[in-house]
């Protein structure tokens, strides 16, 4: 007799359930069936696998060999069957949201490169609640998002999330020649004696987080820009019309824009990365986490900015991904 699928998980079920009775129970099948479905593997493997005792069905030496390459086997085919389902799950690219400048677009390039893909497609939005709320409907795969540190739930039910870093501070950009870019780090006093650029106020939870910050440390901050275009907001920056929030990993160009940390870091937001349970991004989550921190790594160099805060604090990142 050639030994199928069915008669591995058999052997498996008694040495677990250590009786033919509660087998056949787990089995759903009745206990004589069972015991003629071992009969028959007995003769086909040449002796004995299982020795009835006072304390239940326990293994003779073959049956214990015999069970372990069986639990090997069907682990084996569970592995496989995942992987195909997951292959089967993702009948188009890999649908990437949030925004979070240069680690949007290195992790959508690692993403590409991965076997369980067939692709990404990249899709930016500035609040992160219309990410979320996309990532919940379906209309996302997986998301990278920046969260304020508001009171109040704003990730949907049904969504799981790694936290990337806890406490990424926000930089400023501005001029090369403007006068707060001679410092390595801006006073956060000093912004509000220079034109900002920035969502406009009350719109998003950033917005929201701001107007907090600022009102807890007594600055009144100019606003006469409220750029939806980041080019825009460059161009601005440039031509030293303004200062504006900037993402740790902003890369500062010497010639046209300078990247700044603001003294104390009072900005700051924590960045997850966010899917639904059950889907290919799931399986994979780990793996995620761990390109992302690498990504961050990658990205040493940047500015003087990033790279104090990152071999004073950031690099935590990696321990906890390792």
């Amino acid at each position: 007799m050639e030994l199928e699928l069915r008669h591995l998980r058999a052997l498996v079920a008694v040495a677990d359930a250590r009786s033919l009775t509660r087998a056949a129970r787990v089995l759903h099948v009745s206990q004589p069936a069972l015991s003629g479905l071992l009969r028959r593997v007995e003769r086909s493997v040449g002796g004995a696998l299982f020795l009835r005792s006072p304390t239940g069905c326990e293994p003779t030496r073959l049956g214990t060999d015999v069970v372990t390459e069986a639990r090997a086997v069907l682990a084996g085919v569970s592995a496989l069957t995942d992987r195909i389902g997951e292959q089967r799950a993702l009948t188009g690219p890999l649908r990437v949201g949030g925004y979070c400048g240069f680690l949007h677009l290195a992790v959508s390039r690692w993403l590409g490169e991965q076997p369980w893909t067939r692709g990404v497609s990249v899709h930016e939005d500035q609040d992160e609640s219309v990410t979320l709320a996309r990532l919940a409907a379906g209309g996302l795969d997986l998301a990278l998002v920046y969260l304020p540190p508001l009171p109040g739930a704003v990730v949907p039910d049904g969504i799981e999330t790694l936290v990337v870093h806890p406490r990424e501070p926000v930089f400023v950009i501005l001029s090369p020649d403007h006068p707060l870019a001679a410092a390595p780090a801006v006073p956060f006093a000093g912004l509000g004696e220079h034109p900002w650029a920035d969502d406009p106020p009350g719109t998003t939870r950033w917005s929201a987080y701001l107007q907090r910050v600022c009102r807890r440390h007594g600055v009144v901050l100019d606003q006469p820009h409220q750029p939806r275009c980041l080019a825009t907001l460059l161009d601005l920056v440039r031509a030293g019309m303004a200062v504006a929030p900037a993402l740790a990993t902003r890369e500062d160009r010497p010639s046209t824009v300078a990247v700044r940390a603001i003294e104390g870091e009072p900005l700051w937001q924590e960045l997850r990365l966010c899917y639904r349970p059950g889907t290919p991004v799931a399986a994979h989550a780990g793996e995620i986490h761990a390109a992302v921190a690498a990504s961050y790594a990658g990205r040493e160099g940047c500015s003087a900015a990033f790279d104090t805060w990152w071999r004073e604090r950031g690099r935590e990142l990696l321990e906890d991904c390792s």
